[in-house]
């Protein structure tokens, strides 16, 4: 089976990521495209909120997110979010 195509993974039949691909952005949902709609909808299902503004630098998510700014996504492991959610400092 192929993986899907489209503007999320390059477009071409097949595309498929490589590790000197840049990072994924960001981009707002649009609730026009249905995979963006199923996705919002299951979210609301399971309990999660779905915001286009950074998470509060005090969350969980907003503590990880700084931990990469400064030290990068290489230096991040499971301890660093079992660390964010029970509120302990994130180390390097």
């Amino acid at each position: 089976m192929c993986p899907p195509t489209g503007p999320r993974n390059g477009g071409g039949r097949g595309a498929a990521a490589r590790l000197s691909d840049p990072p994924p952005t960001v981009r707002v949902m649009d609730m026009d495209d249905p995979q963006d709609a199923g996705a919002a909808f299951w979210a609301q299902i399971l309990g999660f909120t779905i915001s286009e503004e950074p998470p509060p630098p005090d969350s969980p998510l907003g503590r990880v997110r700084a931990f990469v700014a400064e030290h990068g996504e290489d230096a991040l492991r499971d301890e660093h979010f079992e660390a964010a959610r029970e509120g302990r400092p994130l180390l390097p």
